[in-house]
């Protein structure tokens, strides 16, 4: 129903000029019989109804070719951004996971590292309303899977900056305060040292931090292989970024 309803203005035009055609002719007959259309005085006006026909229609074809070449293009450019998008997150969370691997553990990672200013990621987001289409075409769970891994990167982030602002607020005070630095002492030493509170605090953020870190990269990886597969399916000839992960 819906492909016979896009001929609609095809047909109408059609019905249209051969009832002004007709109505030209017998209008004429009934006036006067010396006044009836010849061939030779109705092909002109035919002829001019076939151009004005064919030219409405091609032309009604040209701009429909160029409006659905416009959508795709759209569509393309929205799956190219999207994989684009969740690259810088994923280079973003390597980039953080490398610094704290070079301790070898939590208590190392919360007391012997220093807290690091990384750049900011506020506009690494993506952009779902160009992702809209996909609702469409029954991706719709996917665009939900997307919304969550936003999430997670930005939890992710969170949790880094809270790591680094509580090491400059309390831990480093703390050390300066009994001048001691890094994991100088043993933990139960250290705890006593800058207090039960701070510790755990520090170890908690830590913790926290690198498990968001570790799972986050690997959903991440997961998201950009089914978003670069869904995005072949839609365009097969087309190349898009590699989901392979970063070493």
């Amino acid at each position: 129903m819906k492909n016979i309803r896009s001929y609609d203005p095809i047909w109408m035009g059609i019905l249209t000029g051969l009832a002004t055609l007709s109505l030209w002719y017998f209008s004429s007959l009934a006036i006067d019989k010396t006044i009836s259309p010849s061939a030779d005085k109705v092909w002109p006006f035919f002829s001019a109804g076939i151009g004005a026909f064919f030219g409405s229609y091609f032309a009604y074809r040209f701009r429909k070719y160029e409006e659905k070449n416009s959508k795709l293009n759209k569509q393309k450019n929205a799956f190219d951004t999207c994989l684009f998008t969740l690259t810088r997150q994923y280079n973003a969370m390597f980039q953080m996971k490398k610094v704290l691997d070079q301790y070898q553990s939590n208590i190392e990672r919360a007391f012997s590292m220093r807290a690091m200013k990384f750049p900011s990621y506020k506009d690494a987001r993506i952009d779902f309303e160009s992702l809209n289409f996909l609702t469409d075409a029954s991706k719709t769970r996917h665009l939900l899977f997307l919304t969550i891994e936003q999430e997670r990167f930005e939890q992710t982030i969170l949790s880094m900056e809270l790591k680094s602002s509580f090491d400059v607020e309390k831990v480093q005070p703390a050390f300066e305060e009994h001048k001691i630095s890094g994991c100088q002492l043993d933990p139960e030493k250290l705890k006593e040292t800058i207090g039960s509170l701070i510790y755990h605090s520090a170890i908690n953020f830590t913790e926290v931090t690198y498990d968001l870190l570790c799972k986050n990269l690997d959903s991440n990886h997961e998201m950009r292989k089914k978003t670069w597969e869904i995005a072949k399916e839609h365009f097969p000839t087309k190349t898009f970024l590699s989901p392979e992960k970063i070493h």
